[in-house]
């Protein structure tokens, strides 16, 4: 198969030499580094770069490979070569010094060996033993001064949740810009883009209602949303509201064409799953989704 594509390819920069080069050029600024869930507590960290860069990389990371294991190494060349790309690119073996990690756990998980699943915003569902192994290797430190955080190899940050709702305790701020700490409980309690049909990482913190239009900067009105989803709110037509209750946070987003869609953070761990969407409230948003593709009208509610 290899041999059948190269010969392809050969051909077709033969045949049009100039329209190769063209997308060459385009392809380029195409890339980006991704990342997603694997099982086992593992992840695919991937990189799409131009084949010059790539192949010095992975050169790279091999002859490392190869000069350690050269010396006396255990570990598997590929192994080696991981272990290498973490170290150069965090400054440090194992990666975590420098680094924060939001770890969302419940009290019982951490402190009374309870088996409930922790949460790390960006990646997912861990297991508790991995989670409580996560902070003892790489240490703990103390909530103190920007001097204290930097020296600390792993901060314990407390996100306390009420216990018959599981909703974070909020805090607040007269800010126009969202402060680093409510920032990263935002981005903790929403984990990834709060926008209905979408689960891209969050790139903004954006005010529910707009700073301009008397918005709040608070937790009630914040919402971590992707860049993409981000400036389609700002378009005509579009207006989003916090939905106040007793269960975990929520908003609605009315849409061009009159449809409310509703978003509601999701469980932490520690809390029931009772509250999320039926299969019949999933149905509705599968057919409201095509509904919006055709642009006809419609109501419809997701949690």
């Amino acid at each position: 198969d290899r041999a059948v594509v190269a010969a392809a390819r050969t051909a077709a920069y033969r045949r049009d030499p100039r329209c190769v080069t063209q997308r060459a050029a385009h392809a380029e600024t195409e890339r980006r580094v991704s990342l997603r869930p694997a099982p086992d507590t593992m992840c695919y960290l991937t990189a799409l770069l131009p084949v010059a860069e790539g192949v010095s990389v992975h050169g790279a990371l091999t002859l490392q490979a190869d000069t350690l294991r050269s010396a006396g190494d255990s570990r598997s060349r590929g192994q080696l070569m991981a272990d290498t790309l973490v170290e150069r690119t965090t400054g440090k073996a194992g990666g975590i010094s420098g680094i924060e990690i939001q770890l969302v756990m419940t009290d019982r998980t951490l402190f009374q060996g309870d088996s409930e699943p922790a949460r790390i915003p960006g990646y997912g569902i861990v297991p508790a033993g991995w989670a409580r192994a996560l902070l003892k290797d790489a240490g703990t430190g103390t909530a103190g001064g920007p001097g204290d955080e930097r020296a600390s190899a792993a901060w314990l940050r407390r996100l306390y949740t009420a216990p018959a709702t599981g909703e974070l305790v909020g805090m607040d701020s007269r800010a126009r810009i969202f402060p680093t700490g409510l920032r990263r409980f935002i981005q903790a309690r929403d984990d990834t883009c709060r926008t209905p049909y979408c689960d891209a990482p969050i790139r903004h913190l954006d005010h529910i209602v707009p700073r301009h239009r008397g918005g709040a900067t608070t937790t009630a009105n914040g919402a971590g949303l992707c860049e993409a989803c981000n400036h389609t709110k700002e378009a005509p037509g579009w207006c989003a509201q916090p939905r106040p209750g007793p269960g975990r946070h929520a908003l609605q987003l009315r849409t061009p064409t009159g449809h409310s869609c509703y978003s509601t953070a999701p469980p932490l761990p520690g809390t029931a799953y009772g509250s999320t969407a039926t299969f019949g409230q999933r149905r509705k948003v599968r057919h409201l989704a095509k509904v919006l593709k055709l642009g006809r009208g419609g109501t419809a509610r997701a949690a």
